[in-house]
């Protein structure tokens, strides 16, 4: 790993996410613990992934003095030997940092690395405290360009849920005013009463400002815990409905006299958070390119 020289400007041909913050939010029980932003760029002709750390925002200030000293520390797991650190700024709770580390990594080692990002903090006894964290899975994007986010920060403790996780891919067609969601597969799914297999389907429901719009569904896998299928389903959106719009996305079990009961949840769209956010902004900044990723699921 090196540290670059910060330029001014942005990595090249970055692809343009929000400038400031969208107001993105958490479950009830998230703590409101700040967001941080970053842009991932990756050169296939030299096997180069640089990874730039723009800046933190609304961090919870010392009860104290009413402010923080802070610093990020980022690592590519699993391999806990590609880190970096950015300098300490001190006396702010909206941090500015500009930096930029630069790792070497051939293309097929992306898939399986997860970008952590911690944020510490340092009080006047030179005690360092992890004050938030977020991550995302460099095999959910697509580095075939620049990409900069925003991502919300959680508490270390707060780990993600262990339901499984789903595959699909989001598209835009701005003339056709169509979005399209592909159900492509889930995997690791658990099942009612210890059971190791089931029949599971996935409802994808449109909402607009929280309010059921339409719902379409898969056909159902018998006796499949990974099950695979390929489905699309498409919805009529205005442009102008988009900021108003999300997809909750809900695989669940076919039981006996059609019970229906959910294994887990996801929910992409207007605000949402995490890689649900940012899943959402990469579909409308790649209009009428699908746009796939894993989630995991949630009830």
């Amino acid at each position: 790993m090196w540290s670059l020289a910060w330029a001014s400007g942005e990595p090249s041909h970055v692809t343009a996410w929000p400038p400031t913050p969208p107001s993105w939010t958490c479950s009830p029980t998230c703590p409101r613990i700040g967001q941080v932003e970053f842009a991932l760029e990756y050169d296939r002709e030299v096997s180069e992934l640089v990874v730039s750390i723009f800046q933190a925002r609304d961090l919870p200030p010392n009860p104290y003095s009413g402010t923080l000293d802070t610093y990020i520390k980022g690592v590519l797991l699993p391999n806990s030997d590609d880190k970096f650190q950015t300098k300490t700024i001190k006396n702010t709770t909206d941090p500015v940092f500009k930096e930029r580390f630069l790792f070497s990594l051939e293309p097929d080692e992306l898939l399986g690395r997860v970008l952590n990002l911690q944020v510490y903090a340092i009080d006047k006894y030179a005690r360092q405290k992890v004050i938030g964290e977020a991550d995302i899975r460099l095999g959910d994007l697509d580095l075939s360009m620049a990409i900069k986010m925003w991502l919300n920060l959680r508490d270390i403790d707060e780990k993600p849920t262990e339901y499984g996780d789903i595959l699909f891919s989001l598209s835009y067609l701005p003339t056709a005013e169509r979005l399209t969601i592909v159900i492509v597969k889930a995997r690791n799914l658990k099942w009612r009463e210890g059971r190791n297999t089931g029949d599971p389907f996935v409802k994808v429901y449109l909402l607009q400002n929280g309010k059921k719009i339409s719902k379409k569904k898969t056909t159902v896998k018998r006796g499949e815990r990974n099950p695979i299928y390929n489905e699309a389903m498409i919805f009529s959106v205005p442009a102008a409905a988009l900021p108003t719009i999300q997809l909750r996305i809900t695989v669940a079990e076919l039981l006996p006299e059609n019970k229906t009961p959910s294994l887990g949840h996801v929910i992409v769209g207007a605000n949402t958070s995490g890689t649900e956010a940012s899943h959402w902004n990469q579909m409308m900044t790649s209009l009428r390119k699908p746009v796939a990723m894993w989630h995991y699921l949630r009830k």
